[in-house]
């Protein structure tokens, strides 16, 4: 116990100094989607209980800032901003605690690289909804992984208001008890015939529904809401509309990611040539993948088309979009992550229905955002089995390297992710 102690003393204080130096050296100047953030949080410290027409979400993570500054009396950036980094900053530790709860190998180094990790960098530091409404629905996994069901509904109902999407994890979350509470046992039980599995899983739904039923207030709320509000966003809907498919956002994904986990993909290539060379098939069904992919790679949002000078994804995406040679030199990377994704076990087996959930949550968005790969790839984070240390540490100096050239990138004011 003491040493737990010792490990979480330690985490703390290094996340609180490198949050604090990146705040420190971060220009005064609000950055893109911090300008219309900034405005709501204003708009409350004045009194003025209206909405920003930008924004799209759900006002929860400005009552979450909006709070202590009134309470303060702190109205400047900076204040604000480490407002928000106190808050976001809890990601790491209730990652760490998750791992602690489930003895989880080198808990300390792992929650280390999710401080460090590119994708959420630097919205630490900044007014950005992404980090805080991720820490709600860590929130949710740690309660709901304890079986505390009726907490992690409410908290579940938090994390919706202070980001909609978040309907898609808590789905996750809802799958994944009730997959532990037998469903799943049922679903893989060893049957010789498919109609004797299905008549056992259907013996379980029942008691498994019954178990996990409140996991499901926030995802009957999330109905409600798009029934009232008429469609998910709030404001900006012409530019965040549903109805369509788009699987551009996910080969993008899978490039993304590619680039963030390349110690771990490379770590893996010996299990990924053993999976290739005893599973043949495998061969056709990249080839098949790579074809829906070269026909159907469009970027068609706006907000991906301008300032391709300043948005670093805007360019890569102009690239992938207009150069034939971009686009087939970018599948092998994007079949080469698919395949890492393969082979790195996960912890328990309830954890796989992230990746059909991680796909029905991509799919709907036209706007092709590395924000939007926070959750899933966080989550997979969690979830993942430990690798060699070797691996591990080599991932953290990763992490940290492409953070410090994110970082450095977007402190100048000429360029952002």
């Amino acid at each position: 116990m003491t040493r737990t102690w010792i490990a979480g003393a330690a985490l703390a204080t290094i996340t609180i100094c490198v949050l604090t130096a990146a705040l420190l050296l971060l220009p005064d100047q609000l950055m893109v989607d911090e300008h219309f953030h900034h405005g709501q949080i204003l708009f409350f410290l004045a009194g003025e209980f209206k909405r920003v027409p930008e924004i799209t979400v759900t006002p929860g993570y400005h009552l979450l800032v909006f709070a202590p500054a009134a309470m303060l009396g702190l109205d400047q950036v900076f204040s604000l901003r480490a407002i928000s980094t106190a808050l976001a900053a809890s990601v790491v530790m209730l990652a760490w605690l998750y791992w602690r709860h489930r003895s989880a190998e080198l808990p300390l180094l792992r929650a280390l690289q999710l401080l460090a990790c590119p994708l959420l960098w630097p919205f630490y530091v900044l007014l950005y909804t992404d980090l805080v409404a991720l820490a709600a629905l860590l929130s949710a996994v740690l309660l709901a992984d304890r079986r505390h069901y009726k907490a992690a509904a409410m908290v579940g109902l938090a994390a919706l208001f202070i980001r909609q999407t978040n309907v898609f994890w808590l789905a996750l979350i809802w799958l994944m008890a009730l997959h532990q509470a037998g469903l799943g046992k049922a679903l893989l039980a060893n049957q010789s015939r498919p109609i004797e599995r299905l008549h056992q899983a259907g013996q379980q739904i029942w008691p498994a529904l019954k178990a996990c039923w409140p996991l499901l207030v926030p995802l009957v709320a999330f109905v409600v809401f798009v029934l009232i509000n008429r469609g998910v966003a709030v404001g900006d809907r012409t530019a965040h509309q549903l109805g369509g498919i788009y699987p551009s956002q996910l080969f993008f994904m899978l490039l993304v990611l590619w680039l963030v986990l390349l110690p771990l993909h490379l770590s893996n290539l010996p299990q990924i040539a053993s999976l290739v060379a005893r599973r043949l098939w495998i061969g056709p069904l990249l080839l098949m993948l790579g074809l829906v992919y070269w026909f159907s790679f469009d970027v068609t949002h706006p907000y991906n088309l301008g300032l391709p000078e300043f948005h670093l994804r805007n360019r890569v995406l102009g690239w992938l979009d207009g150069d034939w040679r971009w686009r087939l030199l970018a599948f092998p990377l994007m079949a080469w992550g698919l395949l890492s994704f393969a082979v790195s076990p996960l912890r328990e087996q309830s954890a796989l229905w992230l990746f059909p959930v991680t796909v029905l949550a991509m799919l709907p968005a036209e706007l092709i955002e590395q924000r939007y790969y926070i959750p899933p790839l966080v989550l997979w984070l969690l979830f993942r089995q430990t690798g060699s240390r070797t691996m591990e540490v080599s991932l953290l100096v990763w992490f940290a390297a492409l953070s410090a050239a994110i970082f450095a990138a977007a402190s100048s004011l000429r360029y952002f992710i």
